[in-house]
């Protein structure tokens, strides 16, 4: 399951998880929110923010990467 992360570099809107639920973390948000972080994710066509890096010990313990 993909859930909303604040990208530790542009303090955007990033997601972290499997990858199969990019398109919902993102559904109703403004693109002017979302991370604009490269490289880009592209799911069904539409290119998405990069998945949110780990910022320490306990965030790669939940899954970060």
């Amino acid at each position: 399951m993909c859930m909303s992360a604040t990208c530790p570099t542009c303090s955007k809107q990033a997601w972290r998880g499997c990858g199969s639920h990019v398109p919902s973390v993102f559904a109703g948000v403004p693109e002017d929110k979302w991370c604009t972080c490269e490289p880009k994710v592209e799911v069904n066509g539409v290119q998405y923010p990069p998945q949110a890096k780990s910022t320490g010990f306990f965030s790669g313990l939940m899954g970060g990467k």
